[in-house]
């Protein structure tokens, strides 16, 4: 990271590659440096970054990142390999952008980072094979490296697939290929809400690795690609289960695109809370009954601000009792899942799973409830790992299995 020298005048090198992070000086200086962002014990919890705690390094942590970056603009260092696996070992859980006294847009540093890093060919290498390699994501449009063509071999209702309609179903990566029945769960809900949906037979990925790894033409194409075929089908609405989808197309799209979405996009959950609370559907009850606690899913909360619909929902439910971990709503810790550092850090991530599971465990709750698909992967895998007694579902499974609708059988 030490700058290197150049027979360019001085600081010449530098801003070239810098073109990105440049734009974000504003930002940058007003970092004072106060550290709330390593460490939330100020407020009577152990919160903090997962990266961090991970790496065992400042330069990991938010307040790491951007004196890197102040270093930057300012010329006294270079982008390099070394400064590359700091700012990608990022979950994007976005607690440090939450807890900032002065409420600076954290990650619009680190997405500018990694744009550099990205233009620099700097992309660590498994992240790099997932998105460019025979089987990646530019070929496959997954990082799953699954066949584009068994999308939608989970689906039962052939007649959905490129159908004109009002609503749309966003299945996602993960839904598509790893945790299917959470994409089986959530159409079967619809089917029986009687909601007239379609699913696309060429959807690709929403982008959000792309976005992740700083590529942001390539998330450009992903989403125009799935909101053209949208609009040919007249879709004026689509529900997601995968709150990172959603994330990418309600936040990301509008400022990538520079124009809104021509359609609503909402999350699976927000429409079965609206429905409850309206008295259009009622839940069976749970037996035996169970205890829950639920984990705030970092997209699905501090990037989307959704807390209530998953606990109403859940509450709803005769037979569940719910009790909520010490760290909640927005102050949840990560479970080590987000932007894809499975591939390049698996230590962070599974260091961020075990003590989330543990934190959970603690409750005395023996279900675990997830709304997300990534966490939903990532805590089963911890549970197997650990051999933890607890249950792990996500909650649109205890949706389609308690809902109560005329049509559904006993």
């Amino acid at each position: 990271m030490v700058r290197q020298e150049t027979t360019a005048p001085a600081g010449e090198a530098v801003r070239s590659s810098q073109r990105h992070i440049d734009a974000l000086k504003a930002i940058i200086y007003q970092c004072n440096r106060c550290g709330q962002c390593l460490d939330f014990s100020t407020l009577g919890l152990a919160a903090k970054c997962p990266a961090y705690w991970g790496g065992l390094f400042e330069s990991y942590a938010s307040r790491g990142k951007f004196n890197l970056a102040r270093a930057l603009v300012d010329g006294l260092i270079d982008y390099d390999e070394e400064l590359a696996r700091r700012v990608y070992s990022c979950t994007e859980c976005r607690a440090c952008a939450e807890n900032c006294f002065k409420f600076l847009d954290t990650t619009a540093i680190f997405t500018a980072m990694k744009q550099d890093l990205a233009e620099l060919g700097l992309i660590p290498e498994n992240y790099r094979r997932a998105l460019e390699g025979e089987m990646g994501l530019d070929v496959v449009h997954n990082v799953y490296q699954a066949p584009h063509a068994e999308r939608l071999a989970w689906l039962s209702h052939e007649e959905r697939v490129d159908r004109p309609a009002r609503t749309a179903f966003f299945v996602g990566c993960t839904s598509s290929y790893v945790r299917q029945n959470m994409a089986i769960d959530t159409a079967e809900t619809l089917e029986l809400l009687g909601v007239d949906y379609t699913v696309l037979s060429d959807e690709w990925c929403c982008g959000h690795p792309y976005i992740a790894a700083g590529l942001l033409d390539k998330a450009r194409q992903s989403l125009e690609h799935t909101i053209e075929l949208y609009q040919r089908l007249g879709v004026e609405r689509v529900v997601f289960n995968c709150p990172g989808c959603l994330k990418t197309f309600k936040h990301d799209a509008p400022r990538l695109l520079g124009r809104r979405l021509p359609f609503e996009p909402l999350h699976i959950l927000e429409e079965i809370a609206r429905l409850a609370e309206e008295g259009e559907i009622r839940f069976r009850p749970v037996s035996p009954k169970i205890v829950v606690t639920y984990h705030d899913s970092c997209t699905l909360g501090r990037w989307l601000g959704i807390y209530e619909a998953p606990r109403q929902i859940l509450r709803r439910i005769p037979g569940v009792s719910v009790r909520e971990m010490r760290r909640n709503r927005n102050l949840a810790y990560c479970c080590g899942a987000g932007g894809l550092i499975r591939f390049d850090y698996p230590n962070i991530s599974t260091r961020a799973g075990e003590e989330r599971l543990h934190e959970a465990e603690e409750t005395g709750a023996d279900t675990l409830v997830t709304s997300c698909p990534a966490c939903l992967m990532q805590f089963q895998q911890t549970r197997n790992k650990l051999r933890s007694p607890m249950r792990v579902v996500d909650i649109t499974q205890l949706i389609w299995e308690q809902i109560d609708v005329p049509g559904k059988p006993q």
